[in-house]
């Protein structure tokens, strides 16, 4: 795990952690924690009740949790902002296999001359609401990209959810749907789910003038 403190276009102070699969990200009790938080947020007072537990409490678990990197957010130890990242795998064990078969992906892959092993897959892009508005959405833009170039990685392909206008916000960050693919409505999310894919070659003037810095906070100064 990597920690790193990033001051904000803001008042406030966020701490910012990568938390690597082959570190904390396999401690059950971080999982958890990550878990809670996800389906704490994710829930939104009812609307998505797949996330509330039945005895009380919120979860979103996963079993893609442990094999993946997560960078999160907090102010005052609190967690206030998170992201999942995951290599995709040969096996196709990632959530991109719930919007596309494999041969769909793989070929609108080699039309932008990719293959998976350029990419890296983003999911569970959460802000809670206390942090919208503030910088922590768009540091965690650039946090995905930083660490998808230290993973030696091409392209970060993101499923998102278009009711809530985070595909207009990544867009403004270099984003592009992916139209070959088609959204598809994800019951448990009440929401319609697109694929996404960033240039990690050539990333927008916006995410490359933080890269550096952002890179030098996380300490992703060596290939893995």
């Amino acid at each position: 795990m990597t920690s790193l403190l990033v001051a904000p276009n803001t008042a406030s102070t966020y701490e910012w952690d990568l938390v690597s699969p082959a570190g904390k990200g396999s401690d059950p009790f971080v999982l958890r924690e990550l878990s809670e938080f996800r389906g704490r947020i994710l829930y939104a007072g009812g609307r998505r009740p797949r996330f509330r537990r039945a005895g009380g409490g919120y979860a979103d678990d996963d079993r893609l949790d442990s094999r993946s990197f997560h960078v999160t957010a907090r102010m005052s130890g609190d967690l206030v902002g998170y992201l999942r990242l995951r290599p995709i795998p040969e096996d196709s064990q990632s959530f991109l296999e719930r919007l596309a078969t494999r041969p769909q992906l793989e070929a609108a892959l080699k039309e932008m001359r990719l293959t998976p092993n350029d990419c890296l897959e983003v999911s569970r892009w959460i802000v809670a609401p206390c942090a919208r508005g503030t910088a922590v959405a768009s540091t965690l833009v650039v946090s995905a990209h930083a660490v998808g170039r230290w993973l030696g990685k091409r392209r970060l392909l993101a499923t998102v959810g278009l009711r809530d206008g985070q595909v207009s916000m990544l867009a403004r960050f270099g984003g592009q749907v992916i139209h070959s693919v088609d959204a598809k409505f994800l019951e448990e999310y009440d929401d319609d789910v697109a694929l996404m894919h960033f240039d990690l070659d050539s990333p927008p003037r916006r995410i490359a003038e933080k890269l550096d810095e952002a890179e030098r906070l996380l300490n992703l100064c060596v290939p893995v």
